[in-house]
């Protein structure tokens, strides 16, 4: 249950960075994907995160859920490739829950004892990127807002490799004590 529920949590927060990005590179007049697979990367992303944050919640993994959770409600309703149109209010309130949520789950991470230094360094720009997210939500700096949106994402989708992360470092040790490497 666990790997699939990482697994899902891979698959959502990876789509909703390259959604993030997108948005990113659209504000200069570039797309990564066009405005049909956009469509499909939401649905395949919100998809995982929902088996995801389900998954986390079985498996009791706090920091999986809270990750889940933050990006289904990103891809679902704060990504232009949904087109939602939100009450404001309710625009406004997710603008600032989303990144808290990211922060919290970099937080969360944090907390972990067994984590390596460079999960925590991840952790540590999670938060901070964050923080960046909820300061120019609110500030009117397209530019600046996209940059820490897209930078939040892209750090929790590397948070959320961290096992597939975690086997290519033990495998590039095994390679490189081999004789035949060196």
């Amino acid at each position: 249950m666990r790997r699939a529920a990482a697994a899902a949590l891979m698959v959502a927060t990876t789509g909703a960075s390259l959604l993030a990005v997108d948005n990113l590179l659209g504000f200069i007049g570039t797309h990564l994907i066009a405005a049909g697979p956009a469509l499909m990367v939401a649905a395949v992303s919100v998809s995982a995160g929902v088996i995801a944050a389900a998954g986390a919640a079985l498996a009791r993994g706090a920091a999986h859920l809270v990750f889940a959770a933050a990006a289904v409600v990103f891809v679902g309703a704060l990504s232009p490739a949904t087109s939602s149109q939100l009450w404001l209010p309710l625009a406004v309130a997710l603008q600032a829950l989303v990144p808290l949520a990211f922060a919290a789950a970099g937080l969360l991470v944090l907390r972990g004892s067994r984590n390596s230094t460079a999960v925590r360094v991840l952790a540590m720009m999670l938060v901070g990127f964050a923080a960046a997210w909820i300061v120019t939500a609110f500030i009117p700096v397209l530019v600046a807002f996209l940059i820490a949106q897209a930078g939040t994402l892209i750090v929790a989708a590397a948070l959320s490799l961290q096992p597939v992360l975690r086997r290519g470092r033990s495998l590039a040790r095994e390679l490189w004590s081999s004789a035949e490497v060196r």
